[in-house]
């Protein structure tokens, strides 16, 4: 396939626009990226060269009703590969691929997996989550995430409220964000997310350009999946950090046992930006599996 790196858009035969990045290289390897959550694909940007020195072009969409995409209520993660992801490959032109997903993109990237069968030729999944259908589960989830789920299932006006504040931030006082999303993070992550300045809090405006979206995201997070781990042929790699507040570590070491065959790499000092710090790590694995 050839593309050319940037910011795009597709209209589907629904009348439903898809927005989507190009990173990389135009004519290089296909991976398609599964974004992270309150976040846009734009998340994918810093890594931008280092997917074009290894040959990749990765293929970036924003979910319904997050950045460009419009919405589509109830949307799960099986259905959402058929309705947005297929056509998009179609569009596009790619067969083989490759699939990554970073915190609540993991078990999107996971249903790519299976539901494009052996066109997948490998997964990462980053810092990912496991089913948040099981109480158990969802216990041990971080108290902001717990707690918009729990909102958007009986107080959605709430979690609007919460996404219309966050975009409104993003615009007059992105410092604001950019300080309260780093507090918690180990030092050297939060070091490389602030010097990449207004690079977070755009992309949590952009995660919030469609309050609606952001219930509509929330409430497929914590859905039955529609498959197990177990059902998932493709090799997979899980990436943890150790010291990850928001996915509980143990998480990583669960989901990589869970799925077969599947390998585990953890960053003992590392946090959920892993995503970022690691990237050329997770890159690497990926383009080992593509001709």
């Amino acid at each position: 396939m050839t593309g050319v790196p940037g910011d795009q858009m597709l209209t589907l035969r629904d009348g439903r626009t898809i927005g989507y990045s190009l990173y990389g290289d135009g004519r290089g390897r296909p991976v398609v990226h599964c974004h992270g959550g309150l976040v846009s694909g734009h998340d994918f940007g810093p890594a931008d060269e280092d997917a074009r020195s290894l040959g990749l072009l990765v293929i970036s969409p924003d979910r319904p009703g997050v950045g460009r995409t419009d919405r589509l209520p109830g949307h799960g993660l099986l259905p959402w590969v058929q309705t947005d992801v297929v056509p998009l490959l179609e569009h596009l032109g790619v067969e083989e691929l490759c699939v990554t997903g970073w915190s609540a993109g993991g078990p999107y990237a996971l249903a790519v997996c299976v539901a494009l069968g052996s066109r997948v030729v490998r997964c990462a999944v980053v810092a990912g989550a496991l089913p948040l259908d099981d109480p158990t589960t969802l216990r041990e989830l971080n108290r902001l995430d717990r707690t918009l789920i729990g909102l958007s299932r009986h107080a959605p006006g709430a979690v609007r409220g919460y996404f219309a504040l966050t975009r409104l931030l993003a615009r007059r006082a992105p410092a604001v964000l950019l300080k309260g999303a780093v507090r918690d993070l180990p030092t050297g992550e939060a070091a490389a997310v602030t010097e990449l300045g207004r690079w977070l809090p755009t992309l949590l405006g952009e995660g919030a350009a469609d309050p609606r979206g952001g219930v509509d995201e929330y409430l497929a997070m914590s859905a039955p999946w529609g498959f197990a781990p177990e059902d998932v042929a493709a090799p997979v790699r899980v990436f943890q950090g150790g010291a990850d507040t928001l996915v509980p570590a143990a998480w990583g070491r669960e989901l990589a046992r869970r799925i077969p065959g599947a390998t585990l790499t953890t960053y003992a000092d590392g946090g959920h930006f892993v995503a970022l710090t690691r990237r050329r790590e997770v890159l690497e694995y990926l383009a080992g599996g593509l001709r």
